[in-house]
Order: C-alpha cells, then structure tokens, then sequence
C-alpha cells in the first residue's frame, strides 16, 4: 500500500465521526524511527549480557510469527496442546516449539524487550498530529478508543495519550488478530455505535483498512512521516 494518507470516508474529517478507532503500534507514535532506537539498544544490550544472545533470536522468530499468524494458526488446528490455550499463550508456545525452547521463557523475553523495555524510549517518538486529534476529539465528547494487536494500557500511559476504551486482540472475546473484523464488531457492539458513524485510523491497509472494512466501517490509513501527517487535522 502507498505510504500517503489513503482513506475511505464518507464524512468530512475525522471529527464528524462518533467514536474513532485507533491502532496503536505505528500510528500513535513513528514506529521505523523507534524502531532503530530499540534495534541499538537490544544489540547494546546483548553486548553486555552475551547469555541474552538468543533471546534476540526469540524476538525476531516471534515478529515473523504474530505477522503470518493465520498461516501458522491453521498449523496448530488439532494439535491437543494449543487447542486449550488463549491467543497470546497459542504463540508463545509456537514460538517455543520453533525455538526449542520452554513457553515460559519465550513469555518473558517478550514481557521484558517488547513490553517492558519500550515504555521508557516511547514518548520521544509520538505523533503530535494525532495526539492533537484525539484531544479535540474529547473536547467535542466524542470516543475515542485504541484497537491494537498488541497490550495498550502501559504504552498508552507512556506516550501521555487518553482513550475511552482499550482493546486488544488477545482480550478473550476477540481472540483474534486483525484484519480478522471481529475485533471492530466487538467495538462497535460495546459502543452502541453504528458503523457508518464510525472511523477506523491505522497505519497499514491490510491490518486496520481490511478490518474496518469488513465490518462496512470508514477508515483513514496514515502514512509513514510527518510531513505526510501533517494534513490529516
């Protein structure tokens, strides 16, 4: 997908909407710019603790992973040992198995480097642009909420941003990753919005654009830069 602003909405601006969706990871803060800062600080890191090494590896193998998910999940169909687990536990332990390694372990280095460790670098790299946006928007009494594969709570208090309501993809009555549209079915039903007073913002087509669009929701992908951010309030 094109890197500018692309969008379907069938109302002026973001303000006419009722409730607006936010993703997370890439679209309330620059995620290529953290993302180096995060690469040199677990490559210093390792460094200095060398018996870490692998879990470096661990990380990688678990991006690729939570990427292609739905390929990976249909892998797992049948197998008794992911079926009594949650979303979350299906892909520690996936990665685990790829890794040779315990579940426990694949949990904590992903709670510590992509969890933990980010919270701190965060708010350097926030969107001003859409930090403004969603102030406006509580100021007009709208609701805002923040829709995210990933936990949303703690990086959303680090980057100083409020939203109404919070979900995430592992939460039990989603339980899956988007652009699967129940994610926003839940939203919309916990809202009590209907879908064309609606506006899903995210960062990539094929995550936010397609889930929003499968639910008959408008939505707004922003694109990589702020300069390219600069047009959107």
């Amino acid at each position: 997908s094109s890197t500018m602003n692309q969008s379907s909405m069938r109302k002026k601006s973001l303000y006419d909407y009722q409730v607006v969706i936010f993703d997370l990871d890439g679209t309330l803060y620059f995620q290529r710019p953290f993302r180096l800062r995060m690469i040199g600080f677990l490559a210093g890191y390792i460094l200095t603790h060398p018996r870490c090494a692998k879990d470096f590896l661990i990380i990688k193998k678990y991006r690729k992973v939570r990427e292609a998910w739905e390929v990976h999940e249909k892998e797992c169909e049948g197998n008794p040992k992911y079926s009594a687990l949650g979303l979350e536990d299906r892909q520690y332990q996936y990665v685990a198995d790829q890794m040779h390694t315990k579940r426990a372990r694949v949990q904590n280095v992903i709670s510590f480097f992509m969890l933990e460790m980010p919270l701190r670098f965060l708010s350097a790299y926030r969107d001003e642009v859409l930090a403004h946006a969603i102030d406006t928007l509580h100021r007009q009494h709208k609701t805002v909420v923040v829709y995210s594969d990933y936990p949303v709570e703690n990086k959303l208090k680090a980057l100083g941003i409020r939203a109404d309501c919070c979900f995430t993809s592992a939460d039990a009555r989603l339980g899956a990753m988007k652009p699967d549209p129940r994610g926003i079915a839940v939203i919309l039903a916990d809202t009590g919005c209907a879908a064309a007073d609606a506006l899903m913002v995210g960062d990539r087509y094929e995550k936010d654009g397609l889930a929003a669009k499968g639910n008959g929701v408008d939505y707004l992908i922003v694109g990589k830069t702020k300069k390219e951010r600069a047009s959107i309030c």
